[in-house]
């Protein structure tokens, strides 16, 4: 646990089989050609005095509590898979002023490593930590990971990485993807030649899966996890009715092993930053100095056992924001965590599909927006605006009915609307939230149907 942190009493998870991963030929690809952009001529700025909060953990250092995930880097405009290396390049130098010094990756996001090395590689190496992924699938063999590492190093123009993880287990797929192929081995022969600092696993399974890697002869460096108030007592597992998880329970296996947590979606996708103004004032009223997604990031940091704090930002005004909240952190009372969970059982009630945006389960084959449906669908949620068909028609039906289908028209063209679903299935398989996407799209189509009726 960390060294200048005292420890208090421990509060009482992507698919199995390579969630959200991509084909290995993509992977190797990704360091391929040049920028289609121009290079920024930002000029690096000096460490701030001003920095946010670190941590101290034996055998691995100093951490900044919060850290930058680079899945969700801005685009060209008119360019989806193109990052902006200029503003990726003007983020990280912001960042590494400010004190962050924890970068998160993988092969698995697209170009991500390769603008991540790019802007980077302009400081020294001992100045920040890299954590990067083994994102392979069933099936790999051993000698496909070794080049995907190797890719991995080349793009992130570095001789080691900080921090390996096993992308996205749920525990029934280990063996498959890791052990009996040699690929963990690999790894760990990496970890004694230097290549790789520390070795762990980012997980989205079960509580029993969990507990079934903990227990493995391995020596788990650290190990990431999805932690918010939101799935702190019951985090669904879309497909997967009978099984048990909840952040509470991961969290706290962790704590007693003293493993360090590293903590992804803590604002879930956004969906805990986009809240309905009768929320934004409960929030204000136990915490004026926080924005809603700085309540969601507090939630998760002031838990000892946690190592850093993942925020997977976009553009400046996100990181700036995210950095307020760490420079002066103050960690939540139990009073305010009884709220969030008040808050959370709020949202519950107006149902959510609990989709993040990442799109790991793009291109649909038949032109489905997906994540763009999905959207709509739990923006309204979170307002409390979703309309219910069977409800009395009054005037604040009419109302939620307007802002639904007026949201839903104007994002989705018609090809991509829910009602063009086949339920061919190939979605499911992809979705690091367990969500059953032909069912919830099924539902969107409807209440689209009975509203527009």
């Amino acid at each position: 646990m960390p060294k200048n942190i005292t420890r208090r009493s421990a509060i009482k998870t992507m698919v199995a089989g390579g969630a959200g991963i991509i084909a290995a030929n993509s992977i190797l690809n990704s360091c391929a050609g040049k920028p289609k952009q121009k290079q920024s001529t930002y000029v690096p700025v000096e460490k701030t005095s001003d920095t946010i909060v670190t941590r101290d953990w034996e055998g691995i250092g100093t951490v900044s509590l919060l850290g930058l995930g680079c899945m969700r880097f801005p685009r060209v405009e008119g360019e989806k898979n193109v990052i902006d290396q200029a503003q990726v390049n003007e983020m990280v130098d912001y960042a590494l002023a400010h004190g962050i010094n924890y970068f998160d990756t993988a092969p698995a996001y697209g170009p991500s490593e390769t603008a991540t090395g790019i802007a980077l590689s302009r400081y020294p190496r001992e100045s920040y930590y890299i954590a990067t992924k083994m994102s392979n699938r069933p099936g790999d063999t051993v000698e496909q990971a070794q080049a995907m590492f190797e890719n991995s190093l080349k793009c992130l123009h570095t001789e080691y990485v900080d921090f390996m993880l096993l992308h996205g287990t749920s525990g029934d797929d280990f063996n498959a993807r890791f052990k009996d192929n040699g690929v963990l081995d690999y790894l760990y022969q990496m970890k004694e030649e230097g290549k790789i600092r520390h070795i762990g696993f980012s997980f989205h399974g079960s509580n029993d899966a969990f507990a079934g890697l903990l227990a493995l002869p391995y020596k788990w460096d650290f190990v990431q996890i999805q932690m918010n108030y939101f799935d702190w007592k019951d985090m669904p597992l879309w497909g997967s009715d009978n099984l048990k998880c909840d952040a509470e329970t991961l969290y706290t296996m962790l704590a007693e092993r003293n493993i360090p947590a590293v903590i992804m979606e803590p604002i879930r996708g956004g969906a805990l930053a986009n809240v309905n103004d009768s929320i934004r004032e409960r929030f204000e009223a136990v915490r004026p100095d926080l924005s809603p997604a700085g309540m969601a990031l507090s939630f998760v940091a002031s838990f000892p056992g946690v190592m850093c704090v993942l925020s997977g930002m976009s553009n400046m005004d996100q990181m700036k924001e995210n950095i307020d909240t760490f420079r002066d952190f103050v960690p939540l009372t139990e009073a305010d965590n009884e709220m969030l969970f008040d808050v959370a059982r709020l949202m519950k009630e107006n149902t959510l599909i609990g989709c993040t945006g990442c799109s790991y389960c793009m291109p649909c084959p038949n032109g489905v927006n997906i994540p763009g449906n999905f959207k709509v669908y739990d923006t309204c949620s979170n307002e409390l605006n979703l309309p219910a068909p069977e409800g009395e028609h009054n005037k604040e039906y009419k109302q939620k009915r307007k802002i639904f289908l007026n949201r839903y028209n104007k994002s989705l063209q018609d090809s991509e609307k829910a009602d063009m679903c086949v339920g061919c299935n190939v979605c499911v398989s992809k979705c690091p939230q367990h969500i059953r996407i032909p069912q919830q799209l099924s539902r969107i189509a409807d209440l689209v149907k009975q509203l527009d009726a």
